[in-house]
C-alpha cells in the first residue's frame, strides 16, 4: 500500500509536497490529470491518503470510491475544506485534515495591494502605457490617508489585513460575530462596528469571512445598496460570499470604484488553468464581468507566496504524521 495520492495540484505545492513526504520515507503518486473525476479517484487504490487543493472537489457520490480504494484519509493541503463532503467522510470512516492557518500576511498583503491597485488606477495605467497611451483625463486617483477602510471577518487574516492597512487610511471599521476587544486596541484607529455601519461608511472593503450558510451571498443586492458610491471590493476569502448577479448590476450603476476577485463563484474550473482559448463563454455572468475596466480577477493566488507554499508542505506531513502515529495529533487540523 503505498502512502499518498496527490490530486495535481497545478502549482508548487504538488512538487514541495511530493518531495517532503519522499524525503521522509513515504510512497507518493502524483494524478496524471487535474480534474477530480471518478477515473482519477480510482488511481488512489491502495494508498493511505488522497491530498486535495482548493481548486478541487470531491463529491458525496465519489466518497463510494474511496471506500473501494481503501483510502484512509484526506489530506486538505489548505484552510478550507468545503470542497470534501464531510459528512459522508465521516460515516465511510474516512478521516480529514486540514492546515488551519498559513501565512495569513501573504493574503492581507495582496488584499492591500488590491486595494491600492484600483485606489491608484495602477492596472489601467499598465495597460495604457504598454501601448503608449499616456492620456490621464481619466486616471485621477483616490487618496488613502482620508479614507475608511471596513474590514469584514477578523480572523488571523482580516486581523493582518486591518494592521497592515490601518498606517495608510483614517480609519478601519471591523466587523465579525465573535469580536476580539483586546486585539482591537493595538491599533489606534481601528473599531468594531456593526455591518450596516462598516456597509455604509466604508470606502473601501476587505472579505476575510469562511464560507458558511450565514456568509453565503453575504454582499448581494442588499449590501451593495447599503455602500458608499465610489467603494472599492475586495474578496479574497470564499468566491460564493460575493454574489455575482448583484455585483454586475451594482458595477453597472457605476456604484463602485473598483473591483479585485481573487476569488469568484464557479472559479473551479478556470483558476490554475489556462482557459485563454474558450473565454468565459459558458459563463455569461463572467464574461459580463471581465468586460469592466475596473474589475481585477486573479486566479486565487492571494496566498501563494515562499512561506504560505513551505508552511502548507510542512503541516501536511505533520498531519499524516500524525495519522500513521509518528507525531501528535493537532485536534485543530483534523476534521472528522
Amino acid at each position: 500500500m503505498g502512502d499518498l495520492y496527490i490530486l495535481n495540484t497545478r502549482c508548487q505545492l504538488t512538487d514541495t509536497i511530493k518531495d517532503t513526504f519522499e524525503k521522509n520515507g513515504f510512497t507518493v503518486k502524483v494524478s496524471t490529470e487535474s480534474g477530480v473525476t471518478d477515473e482519477n479517484l480510482r488511481g488512489a487504490k491502495g494508498f493511505n491518503a488522497v491530498c486535495i487543493f482548493v481548486n478541487k472537489k470531491i463529491s458525496a457520490e465519489q466518497v463510494e470510491i474511496l471506500k473501494e480504494n481503501g483510502n484512509k484519509l484526506i489530506l486538505h493541503c489548505s484552510a478550507g475544506f468545503d470542497n470534501s463532503p464531510t459528512v459522508e467522510l465521516k460515516e465511510a470512516g474516512i478521516s480529514a485534515a486540514r492546515v488551519p492557518s498559513y501565512s495569513p500576511g501573504s493574503i492581507a498583503e495582496y488584499a492591500v495591494t488590491q486595494i491600492m491597485a484600483l485606489a491608484k488606477n495602477t492596472h489601467m495605467s499598465y495597460v495604457m502605457t504598454k501601448k503608449a497611451d499616456f492620456e490621464i483625463t481619466n486616471m485621477q486617483c483616490l487618496l488613502l490617508e482620508n479614507k475608511i477602510c471596513g474590514v469584514i471577518g477578523t480572523g488571523l487574516i482580516g486581523k493582518k489585513c486591518a494592521t497592515k492597512i490601518s498606517g495608510l487610511v483614517e480609519k478601519v471599521l471591523c466587523f465579525d460575530v465573535f469580536q476580539d476587544n483586546e486585539w482591537i486596541k493595538t491599533i489606534p484607529n481601528a473599531e468594531y462596528a456593526d455591518m450596516d455601519t462598516l456597509l455604509r461608511n466604508s470606502d473601501f472593503i476587505s472579505i476575510h469571512v469562511p464560507l458558511l450558510p450565514q456568509t453565503h451571498h453575504l454582499i448581494n443586492e442588499e449590501a451593495f445598496a447599503k455602500m458608499k458610491n465610489d467603494v472599492v471590493l475586495v474578496n479574497t476569502s470564499r468566491g460564493e460570499i460575493v454574489h455575482i448577479p448583484s455585483l454586475i448590476k451594482a458595477l453597472e450603476a457605476k456604484k463602485l470604484w473598483g473591483v479585485a476577485l481573487d476569488v469568484f463563484e464557479g472559479e473551479k474550473k478556470y483558476i490554475f488553468h489556462d482557459k485563454s482559448k474558450a473565454g468565459f463563454r459558458d459563463d455569461p455572468d463572467l464574461a459580463r464581468l471581465s468586460q469592466f475596466e475596473h474589475v481585477i480577477l486573479s486566479s486565487h493566488i492571494a496566498f501563494y507566496t515562499d512561506q504560505a507554499v513551505e508552511q502548507i508542505t510542512a503541516k501536511t506531513i505533520e498531519n499524516y504524521m500524525a495519522f500513521v502515529g509518528k507525531g501528535p495529533k493537532d485536534e485543530k487540523a483534523f476534521i472528522c
